[in-house]
């Protein structure tokens, strides 16, 4: 949105709106026009040079109200009439009779978005800050070609910040193509909206100059905010990017907020200013860190004020990334102080100190306000509306004794801002109340009733109040359409002093009534935005229960929003407010909130969870809710089982008793399954278990809702995973994924994360087993480029760990061995949680089977030394299945060395456990072990009897990786027993696997070619 707009001689002043004209002595006239007038006039001038009908004039100055055409030309000639234009010689507006008009002036334009520039401090002149002003100019400079620039303007409140800010804009005349574009935190509880400065920055842009640009820019590079954007993206587009936009990306919004105002930079220098960042939500503090680290040019500017004092009373983040940013030197620190007596002495003479010296009133005004700004402000109008002080041409001077001045002045701002309102109509009262009330920004149509008047009375008091206590805001698109100003206090002390008069029975009457009045302007599904003012206005209302239920709301935005410090913060809120409470309805809540703590940490593996799953399940035992205690006993299991196998299993144990006690039947059945599953992964392969989950899940496809299937899906898949039924993974998991992540039942969210994890992880695991190395690869890779986006170590490792062990089947020992070192060096039990235990063991197990591949078995025959060692003395998840691939890499390694009597046992063992479980690749490759095993002890018809096994395991293509691999033993058997024909017919089947494995693959992917060289010689042709 355009602040000031210049042509020719005058200039469209939009926050003030009015004109400036410019006179013969080189200053400026105020010129006023009506409201209706003005607003024709920015319409036209914000659409230069195009035709503009009356029909478009009409709807967008008068939306949704008929008014006849004449109204128009009424409005067209008071403008004309301002600007001394005339009809046939035309400056400025073109009328095209019977089209429209047209906007023809000369502009120079300087841009801003967002939020409007707010009036200058009227002190005088703008003093102490010119070397701070020099720096900011300074770095532009910098910024704009190409160097990025972050800078943070601190200070006490009122030491002229935004003034700073706003005088360093009204110098950009020389960056005619500089675009702004502003957001401001809000003042709140600790749960804010997050982003929320940066959709503010976001939707200034868009309703800019560059609005397509920009638009085009969000639907290409920050699809995920575009999706959060009604007022600017269609419905239609925002449909399209939901259903395309994966919901699981925790750091996604940081790094397409990045790469949009990175993108943005291309075609012009872009400066963003953050106000308030002492109320900055947790997300965008991330965004600043991010954005400030980026080292690709850019031509941007970043400038964020903040408070100083705010940032030491209590821990802030804020204070963290500064101190890391100004320690890397990728931000700049510009802490303003009070002014000194010298240049409060110029202030208060409006002339240099060379040329006025230091007056007494300027010490005395030192005295009184400390050289804080705003306080020299409010200390000044005060003496002036007592008729103490006046201001002229030659600046402030006392009309009285300095000492009684002295002992007249109120001895504070509070008191000062008091006595200003003592004064005060009863309307104007009530206008201000029912303003600091609604918050730091409010506007006629949400807090008008609170003051009990109409919306046009209240707007009216407001307009009268913008020469002092208030100004000009941004304008605001209601849910209707409704186009209105909102506007803010000066200053936050202005609405502290006038908040804190209020009584506590009038504050609370005050903070329901603006809420409702939000409930009515928005509807039920657009209140997300607007989620965390209903909830505070509630709570200080002392509506505890519909607190509550907004907070609920905004805990779903921050996730949605990948926020996870946030969403603590949201529950840390919802926590106090559950405190008010009766007890019957409180300790549900609090069971409730809890849960969702525990969940939100496991989901990110957070060390914590354990200890908060504990807590929930000592409680929901105490208040004898067995349903919660069973979800809590599940999610104790599951945040246990990579660390304390034991302990995990002994927990399942106990939910399989417990969930008896459950009274619904398919609650009941989901606990079963879940707790069965997770049992038979941790403690090994039970055809039992298998079969009764079996059941269960037919029971609950049948008789099961959407969203119970679905957590019956995810549980189940985990059971097709290890059993060979790969074709059934990908459509359980999806199909649990996409209920899991769109329903409104708000799902537990360990199901949530476990479904993206499957996502992520199983389906690349059934795509391989299938034989689709490529398809398999591919995902792979996509998976970590996803979460290396996102930041998250955990996962990238845990996928590079996964790629590792693809690549070794692929037959690129050296790949594998590039994925699996870095994990293989992770401390044991490290509480980091980078590298989970059991992810350790096939990092080992699968570097060992790349040093043998390359021959290195003595070296082979060390991690599988040590892997073997961690599984006996700390058992973990998964651990049964991955001994079955430990043992196979052992028997070779033997064989190869020569100590075929060990690989033989092995293989004996091998084979015996591979039969217990129903995973056809590993019985197939334990028996082909023992083949080669049985060979290497010239044992022919023993190792023809185990590869024949090994055959059956193979049939109908479900074992494509281990398949290759029999035949390329059973060749060498019968080439053992001289029967060459059979020896060349088993090593032909094998390279037709191999073909279909590599055609899986890209042609001109280098692991193909190496599997290709690789399987060849395996198998001897």
């Amino acid at each position: 949105m355009t602040d000031v707009v210049e042509a020719s001689a005058f200039r469209i002043d939009l926050v003030n709106m009015c004109l400036w004209r410019r006179n013969g002595a080189g200053t400026e006239d105020r010129v006023n026009l009506p409201p209706k007038s003005f607003d024709v006039l920015r319409f036209l001038v914000d659409n230069p040079g195009r035709l503009i009908s009356h029909e478009e004039l009409l709807s967008a100055v008068w939306p949704d109200i008929h008014v006849q055409p004449e109204v128009v030309k009424s409005h067209i000639l008071a403008i004309r009439t301002t600007l001394g234009d005339k009809g046939a010689n035309s400056r400025f507006i073109e009328t095209l009779r019977g089209r429209g008009y047209r906007f023809v002036g000369k502009m120079g334009r300087l841009t801003s978005a967002g939020h409007e520039r707010a009036a200058p401090l009227e002190l005088g002149i703008f003093a102490g800050r010119a070397e701070a002003l020099r720096q900011l100019l300074g770095l532009l400079e910098h910024a704009a070609a190409g160097d990025r620039q972050t800078v943070f303007i601190g200070g006490e409140p009122g030491v002229g910040k935004t003034t700073l800010v706003e005088h360093f804009i009204g110098q950009l005349g020389t960056y005619p193509d500089l675009a702004v574009a502003r957001g401001y935190c809000i003042e709140g509880f600790s749960g804010v909206q997050p982003y929320a400065p940066l959709f503010e920055a976001l939707r200034g842009l868009c309703s800019g100059p560059d609005r397509t640009r920009v638009i085009r820019a969000l639907l290409e590079h920050a699809p995920t905010w575009a999706a959060q954007m009604p007022d600017q993206i269609s419905s239609a587009q925002r449909t399209h990017l939901k259903q395309h936009v994966a919901l699981d990306a925790v750091g996604r919004m940081v790094w397409e907020a990045c790469c949009l105002f990175d993108e943005l930079t291309l075609e012009r220098p872009l400066l963003l200013v953050l106000e308030d960042l002492h109320w900055a939500d947790f997300a965008t503090i991330d965004f600043i860190s991010a954005l400030s680290r980026r080292r690709t040019a850019a031509r941007l500017m970043l400038i964020g004020t903040r408070r100083l004092a705010d940032l030491k009373t209590v821990p802030h983040p804020l204070t963290q990334v500064t101190r890391d940013l100004a320690l890397r030197k990728y931000c700049v620190e510009m802490n303003l102080a009070p002014l000194l007596v010298t240049e409060i002495a110029e202030i208060i003479s409006g002339k240099s100190l060379e040329a006025s010296g230091i007056s007494k009133f300027a010490r005395v005004i030192e005295e009184r306000t400390g050289g804080n700004p705003l306080f020299m402000r409010a200390t000044l109008e005060f003496l002036t509306e007592r008729g103490e002080v006046s201001h002229t041409a030659q600046g402030w001077e006392p009309l009285v004794p300095l000492t009684d001045l002295a002992s007249d002045t109120p001895p504070s701002l509070t008191s000062a801002i008091e006595a200003r309102i003592e004064g005060l109509t009863d309307e104007e009262h009530r206008v201000l109340e029912a303003a600091s009330v609604a918050g730091n920004r409010f506007d006629p149509v949400t807090s008008a009733r609170a003051a009990g008047l109409d919306e046009q009375t209240f707007e009216s008091i407001c307009e009268r109040f913008t020469s002092g206590v208030i100004r000009h805001d941004k304008l605001l698109t209601l849910p209707d359409n409704q186009l209105v100003r909102t506007y803010t206090f000066n200053h936050a002390v202005y609405r502290q002093v006038v908040y804190g008069r209020i009584g506590l029975v009038r504050r609370a009457y005050l903070h329901r009534t603006i809420a409702e009045r939000l409930e009515e302007i928005y509807p039920q599904d657009q209140r997300n935005d607007v989620a965390i003012p209903l909830a505070e206005h509630f709570a200080l209302a002392r509506d505890w229960s519909r607190a509550l239920a907004y907070l609920r709301s905004a805990l779903r935005v921050a996730n949605i929003r990948f926020s996870r410090n946030d969403t603590f913060a949201i529950l840390d809120r919802a926590v106090d407010l559950a405190a008010h409470l009766p007890d019957g309805v409180r300790i549900p809540v609090e069971l409730e909130f809890l849960e969702q703590r525990a969940t939100i940490q496991a989901a990110a593996r957070d060390p914590r969870a354990r200890e908060t799953f504990q807590e929930l399940a000592e409680r929901a035992r105490r208040h004898g809710d067995v349903d919660i205690l069973c979800r809590a006993l599940l999610g104790l299991a599951y945040t246990t089982n990579w660390n304390d196998l034991a302990f995990s299993l002994q927990v399942l144990e106990e939910v399989l008793v417990l969930c008896e006690q459950q009274t619904d039947p398919v609650q009941r059945d989901i606990t079963r399954l879940a707790a069965r599953a997770r049992r038979l992964l941790g403690s090994g392969w039970d055809r039992v278990v298998a079969g009764q989950c079996e059941e269960v899940f037919a029971r609950l496809m049948e008789g099961g809702d959407q969203l119970a299937i679905a957590r019956a899906q995810l549980s189940f898949s985990m059971i097709c995973l290890v059993s060979s039924r790969h074709r059934e993974v990908r459509d359980l998991v999806e199909s649990s994924y996409k209920v899991l992540s769109d329903s409104s039942q708000s799902p537990v969210e360990i199901d949530l994360a476990s479904a993206i994890w499957m996502r992520y992880s199983a389906e690349p695991w059934s795509l391989f087993y299938l034989g689709e190395f490529g398809l398999a690869l591919k995902e792979l890779d996509s998976s970590i480029a996803a979460f290396s986006r996102e930041g998250d170590l955990s996962a990238v490792r845990s996928f590079q760990i996964e790629r590792g062990a693809f690549r070794f089947h692929a037959l690129d020992f050296e790949g594998t061995l590039k994925d699996c070192e870095p994990a293989t060096s992770h401390p044991i039990g490290d509480a980091t949680g980078q590298i989970l235990p059991h992810y350790r063991r096939i990092a080992l197990v699968h570097r060992g089977l790349a040093k043998a591949g390359l021959g290195d078995n003595a070296g082979a025959l060390v991690d599988f030394s040590v892997a073997e060692e961690e599984m006996d003395r700390q058992p973990a998840y998964l651990d049964w299945y991955w001994r079955l691939v430990l043992e196979w890499g052992m028997v070779n390694s033997h064989i190869e060395q020569g100590d075929h009597d060990e690989g033989l046992a092995r293989a004996t063992h091998l084979s015996q456990a591979a039969m217990n479980t129903d995973d056809r690749t590993w019985r197939a490759l334990a028996w082909e072990a023992r083949a080669r095993a049985a060979l290497s002890c010239g044992k022919a018809p023993e190792a023809l009897e185990h590869v024949t096994r090994a055959l059956n395991e193979c049939e109908g293509g479900m074992a494509p990786i281990a398949e290759w691999r029999v035949r390329a033993t059973a060749a060498a058997i019968f080439k053992a027993k001289g029967d060459l024909r059979q020896a060349s017919n088993h090593a032909e089947l094998g390279l037709a696997v191999t073909r279909r494995l590599a055609e899986s693959m890209p042609a001109a992917d280098p692991f193909r070619s190496t599997f290709e060289r690789r399987s060849a010689s395996h198998l001897g042709v």
